[in-house]
């Protein structure tokens, strides 16, 4: 119901004119909600959660695999280090370069070694001649022909998810 308008002048001598209306309470307020928009609501809002807990799932999901990968690069390149250390000659498969406390030695070319920090993670190392590079030596321009490869690859299980594999490869060269 609104009441008489009333008339006024601004500073600038003109009309003005303003009005109180008050509106009529809303028809919402006096029915309540009805169990149609309830329901409706509550489809509405597990959609979403649906939606975010998937989010979290992936994101922890791929946090770990992220630190999988890490745990297993690092290794790698700590074994590939190591051996390039002793370079070219002391590249051989042995209990010098390979303590038998740590690595067990498979045959003369591989070792295999275990991971505590990753689900049933193992390692394998191999070293072997490799006749396919094709590094050249800058003094006299001719292959090198005493080349060995160098492969770390480190498995690891854990659910279809976490599970996975890393490799790792280098050349050491025999250089005068």
């Amino acid at each position: 119901m609104s009441q008489p308008s009333r008339v006024g002048r601004n500073g600038a001598g003109r009309r003005l004119q303003v009005r109180n209306v008050h509106t009529a309470p809303l028809a919402l307020s006096k029915r309540g909600i009805t169990l149609l928009e309830v329901l409706i609501a509550a489809v509405i809002l597990a959609v979403g959660l649906v939606g975010v807990s998937s989010m979290v799932t992936y994101g922890t999901v791929s946090h770990a695999k992220s630190v999988n990968y890490t745990i297993a690069a690092e290794r790698a390149t700590e074994e590939i280090e190591r051996i390039r250390e002793g370079g070219y000659l002391g590249a051989v498969v042995g209990t010098g370069l390979f303590p038998t406390s740590r690595y067990t030695i498979v045959d003369p070319t591989h070792v295999r070694f275990t991971l505590s920090d990753l689900k049933d993670g193992v390692g394998v190392i191999t070293l072997g001649e490799d006749n396919e590079a094709q590094a050249t030596n800058p003094a006299t321009g001719q292959p090198y022909l005493n080349m060995k490869r160098v492969t770390v690859v480190i498995a690891w299980g854990g659910s279809r998810m976490l599970g996975g594999s890393y490799r790792a490869v280098t050349l050491v060269a025999n250089r005068p």
